[in-house]
């Protein structure tokens, strides 16, 4: 009998998992590795929000484009993820011209779609196609039914090294012991760069921190995705009321906090009372260039490396290209200023 090829994806986040969930549908031994739980890092603090609304000359715009339509399509497979279809409504300094799939609202427009807003803007961007999900609920149902496919799954395991033969990555080192691999995914995030030095290749991938805050309310006070100026708010499926937050340049976390939290009371009517649950902060992966990066290392196509912010909306677009990279050798669809090999001159 031919024995599977032995894939070890690195980085149980909701790229890794997805990653680790579309090869696990084709002949492949899978191990995920995962320094602490899934979805415990950026994932974990996710705001969950699904566009594919994007300027044309975006650096991520080939995936963004079709992150949506891998979205139904892994929606069809897995009901559970409940997803939901709610669209957004974008305003403030850049609402004046729509991106594709959006559409221009006047006041009278935006009060009817969302009545909770207590002073509308003048104008704000709709894009109907746009969804959002829970991203560490959908990371976990994604590896309970990878594991179902046979993805086995180590926990509290760091990956210290990757394990090399005459040029060819063949396992990785873990805090566990070693894993023995023909192909190595890197879907660690901020965690790339150590792993990819070791191979001559300094990817950058930089850390970007947010801050997701969750209030309960008392009744549903938004029924899309809201994104202004002044607040980026959405409901959860369960119900509470999600915001979203830039880290701030001071540091001082509290402050923002308690800033989002009268934003929230002051613009959103039936919110008055919102009372904030928890706040976390999330690391987020950013490429130094601003292009995904995705694609493997170099010819002996032993060592792939998967990242790009947005993860969240991209995550089951970048589980199809590189189960279908690990298939044929290579995904004819990933344009060349993605991959990896672009930093080799670094």
């Amino acid at each position: 009998m031919t024995r599977k090829k032995r894939i070890v994806v690195v980085g149980a986040g909701i790229t890794g998992v997805s990653i680790a969930w579309h090869i696990a549908h084709r002949e492949f031994d899978v191990t995920l590795v995962e320094q602490d739980v899934p979805a415990s890092g950026a994932t974990g603090s996710a705001f969950g929000w699904l566009t594919g609304a994007v300027r044309d000359d975006a650096a991520d715009v080939f995936i963004r484009r079709i992150a949506l339509a891998d979205w139904h399509r892994l929606e069809e497979h897995i009901p559970e993820l409940h997803i939901k279809w709610s669209g957004s409504l974008s305003y403030g300094a850049a609402s004046e011209s729509c991106l594709q799939d959006e559409r221009l609202l006047d006041k009278a427009e935006i009060a009817r779609l969302e009545p909770g807003l207590s002073d509308p803007p003048s104008q704000a961007r709709y894009a109907a196609k746009d969804g959002a999900i829970d991203a560490a609920n959908a990371t976990r149902l994604l590896l309970e039914k990878a594991c179902e496919k046979g993805v086995v799954l180590n926990t509290q395991t760091t990956v210290t090294d990757l394990c090399m033969t005459e040029g060819r990555v063949t396992g990785v080192l873990t805090s566990q012991g070693k894993l023995d691999a023909d192909c190595v995914v890197l879907a660690c995030g901020t965690g790339i760069p150590a792993l990819t030095e070791r191979v001559g290749i300094p990817v950058p991938v930089l850390s970007s921190p947010a801050i997701l805050l969750r209030f309960t309310v008392p009744q549903r006070v938004v029924k899309t995705i809201v994104s202004g100026d002044d607040i980026e708010v959405r409901q959860a499926h369960y119900g509470d009321l999600l915001a979203a937050e830039d880290y701030p340049a001071s540091g001082n976390v509290r402050e923002t906090v308690e800033a989002a939290q009268r934003a929230v009371r002051s613009r959103l009517t039936g919110a008055e009372t919102a009372a904030l649950i928890q706040h976390s902060v999330g690391e987020r992966p950013v490429i130094q260039d601003g292009y995904p990066v995705l694609g493997f290392t170099d010819g002996s196509r032993t060592l792939y490396v998967a990242s790009m912010h947005p993860a969240v909306t991209c995550a089951a677009t970048i589980g199809r290209l590189v189960s279908e990279a690990l298939c044929d050798g290579q995904s004819d669809e990933i344009p060349q200023c993605y991959r990896p090999s672009r930093f080799s001159a670094l």
